[in-house]
């Protein structure tokens, strides 16, 4: 069984077209429940300085806009899931900031579905900012979708990039209900051409396949060796494969008050043209 319910982010940006459709066509496929989950976002007003009564008003009248918008992207989503085949779906208004209402909505679901920052988007920057807080701190596993472009399949041809580290460990576990349905699991493990570790990298990624087997997942492990750096090197493994999704860790690190996302996370969600499906 494939993961059981997905939540996917609804908004009136272009790319949620894409990934609700994804999303929608890997539920009908697997039988799975897809969420769509549409948080209001602050309200677009400022206080009026005509009085409180004035104020009051205006507060209204951007909380109806607010919900009257969340309505519409959840109607799309309806006629998407429509489309798709999808059996069983529901949608969901929240009010408020997208961020927290997300990460509180995902702990009831197997898998979230958010998009890559738009870099043709006006809110690139925050989107780009919203997208690196999703993954560092959700505690279920994210499915990432370019914001462009058009996804047939997912789960079918799957790259798992093996780096040991345990946000790899965790992204791998969780994604086990898909690597279980998958027609080709292609499990691999990055070195430099000559490095002294290499035959204790093969042997760690022999022992992760044997892991994969005891869970009922038939990977083919190879290591590959790459003067690239791990970022770009994925990607272009990714693309000589076909892959449909990449699972990979997330790295991130304390930067000043808050974590950002490290550089072979970062290469990928700006540059990857596959979905992600990422864990920290």
């Amino acid at each position: 069984m494939s993961f059981c319910s997905l939540l996917v982010l609804l908004d009136g940006e272009a790319p949620c077209a894409v990934r609700s459709r994804l999303a929608a066509r890997f539920a009908a496929a697997h039988g799975s429940r897809v969420i769509g989950l549409a948080p209001t976002g602050p309200l677009d007003f400022l206080p009026s300085l005509a009085g409180a009564s004035h104020s009051l008003d205006e507060g209204d009248a951007a909380r109806a806009r607010a919900l009257d918008r969340a309505s519409q992207w959840t109607e799309r989503f309806e006629h998407v899931c429509h489309a798709e085949g999808a059996g069983s779906y529901e949608t969901v208004v929240r009010e408020g900031d997208p961020l927290p209402i997300v990460l509180h909505e995902a702990h009831c679901a197997d898998l979230t579905v958010i998009s890559q920052a738009d870099a043709a988007s006006p809110g690139h920057r925050h989107q780009k900012r919203f997208v690196d807080q999703v993954l560092l701190h959700n505690a279920r596993p994210t499915l990432v979708v370019p914001a462009g472009g058009r996804f047939d399949r997912l789960g079918e041809n799957v790259l798992v990039a093996w780096d040991d580290s345990p946000g790899c460990a965790r992204a791998t576990a969780d994604a086990l209900p898909m690597l279980r349905d998958a027609r080709r699991v292609h499990l691999r493990v990055w070195c430099r051409p000559h490095e002294p570790a290499e035959p204790a990298i093969r042997r760690r990624a022999e022992t992760v396949e044997r892991w994969l087997r005891q869970h009922g997942v038939v990977a083919d492990a190879a290591l590959e060796t790459s003067t690239l750096p791990i970022g770009e090197a994925i990607l272009a493994l990714a693309a000589r494969l076909d892959v449909d999704v990449i699972v990979m860790g997330t790295y991130g690190h304390a930067h000043w008050t808050e974590r950002i996302i490290g550089s072979t996370t970062r290469t990928a969600l700006t540059r990857s043209t596959v979905p992600l499906l990422m864990s920290h």
